[in-house]
């Protein structure tokens, strides 16, 4: 499920679904994405903010009418699953408590599930409500099928890894597992899934997009990131950043390439240079030998060296996003713990376009320590770096990160409750500028960042 309109198969949800088959469980898929209840289409709002650039060849959204109520009441009634998962971003709670609720009504005796991001680092809030009978904390692939194996089995599953089991008011805390290895997974398969998932924007033209995982996790630890959280959670667990071998990376695209028609992949890794060059070395000469399809992916401004450019360039990659945050050095480096300086980030966006890689930059309004003077230091570093594409959004403090606690402790939010989730307004009460200033820094960004 998915609370706002956009393409891109949920990686996340296709793996799981990918591992229960390959075990032999039967699967259904009810996608959120595309009711025109839910949400709003994000890439046409991002265009209309500059983010993106006009679509030549639009495939436009194809938005369900139907009642998703009813939908959603017909297959739980005609597949009568023996469990029934639900994957939660922040974002998307009350949604998930809505449509566990009404299944509850429907079949009150199936458990309910609760996974992803937002159980794994507030577990506690989640396991308190009465819809869901357990929650998945961590990564879900062995947990899951192992799940479904004792329910088919009818024996007790309260001691599984990563659930955390709520029985006769009892609330079971099991420990998180060691990593499942990414080179273990199941070749990837989109089937189940809305076919609308595989177009994607870049640049002005849409094109049949497959996201892939090459890796997991991130070395780094951002203040306002969800993988500082994640690491503590894994603690224990293994190593958090790890890698698929490139065989079965290659393997695994090779795979989609052919089966879906693929015109350009995504590579979903955190940082796709935070590696030895020797390793991309031998990734790009495999990749450009079986797959050679162009690709973008993201990376931090101090993994980009030359010898690593010319390398990914060579193999195909088309576009390289890349954080800016602030152009302030002191809230980069004291507030989101990214220390980088200026000259580092505008020399990294001008080793990328030397060797012919369109460049996109992210970038963060409305930071603890944000003044109209650092907001308009973000906007000359963007200036100084020149990317092809500019991206802006409103700071959110999410759950379990060191910026959420201390932005309660400032009182810069309101811990008792969750703040407006929706990215359309600031969040934070800042004491240095309104939000009504940020907000009109917000909507003119781009436009200043190239004027």
């Amino acid at each position: 499920m998915n609370g706002a309109r956009r393409r891109f198969f949920p990686i996340g949800l296709t793996m799981l679904s990918n591992e229960l088959t390959s075990k032999g469980h039967e699967v259904r898929i009810f996608d959120t994405s595309f009711y025109a209840q839910y949400g709003t289409d994000l890439d046409a709002k991002r265009r209309e903010l500059g983010f993106y650039k006009e679509i030549k060849n639009d495939v436009p959204l194809q938005t369900k009418t139907t009642n998703p109520v009813m939908d959603l009441e017909n297959i739980v009634r005609e597949f009568a699953p023996a469990l029934i998962g639900i994957s939660a971003l922040s974002i998307d709670f009350s949604i998930s408590k809505d449509i566990a609720r009404l299944i509850k009504e429907i079949s009150p005796d199936t458990p309910i599930i609760l996974g992803g991001i937002l159980p794994t680092v507030s577990p506690d809030e989640c396991i308190q409500e009465d819809c869901f009978d357990m929650i998945c904390v961590g990564e879900g692939e062995q947990a899951l099928v192992e799940l479904s194996e004792r329910i088919e089995n009818k024996q007790g599953y309260s001691n599984i890894n990563n659930l955390w089991v709520k029985k006769h008011g009892q609330i079971k805390k099991n420990p998180t597992s060691s990593f499942k290895t990414l080179d273990s997974l199941p070749v990837p398969d989109w089937d189940l899934f809305d076919p609308q998932h595989i177009w994607g924007p870049l640049y002005g033209r849409m094109y049949r997009v497959a996201p892939v995982e090459l890796s997991r996790g991130c070395p780094y630890r951002c203040t306002y990131c969800v993988n500082d959280v994640l690491r503590n959670v894994y603690s224990g667990s293994g190593k958090y950043h790890r890698r698929k071998a490139s065989e079965k990376a290659i393997l695994d695209m090779l795979y989609l390439k052919n089966k879906y028609n693929i015109e350009m992949f995504y590579i979903l890794d955190e940082t796709f240079l935070a590696v030895a060059k020797s390793e991309i070395k031998i990734l790009a000469e495999k990749y450009k030998q079986k797959i050679n399809t162009p690709f973008f992916t993201q990376t931090r401004p101090e993994t980009v060296t030359e010898e690593k450019a010319k390398i990914v360039a060579d193999m195909g990659c088309k576009v390289m996003s890349m954080g800016i945050e602030n152009g302030n050095e002191h809230i980069r480096n004291a507030v989101l713990n990214r220390k980088v300086s200026n000259e580092q980030i505008i020399n990294a966006f001008n080793i990328l376009k030397k060797y012919g890689i369109q460049t996109s930059s992210f970038n963060m309004l409305g930071v603890p320590g944000e003044t109209e003077q650092t907001i308009l230091e973000t906007i000359e570093l963007n200036r100084l770096c020149k990317p092809d594409s500019i991206g802006v959004s409103y700071f959110f403090p999410y759950k379990g990160t060191s910026l959420r606690d201390l932005a309660i402790k400032e009182k810069m939010i309101n811990g008792d409750e969750d703040p407006n989730l929706s990215n359309d307004v600031p969040v934070l009460k800042l004491p240095s500028i309104s939000q009504s200033k940020i907000t009109n820094y917000f909507v003119n960004f781009v436009e200043l960042c190239k004027s």
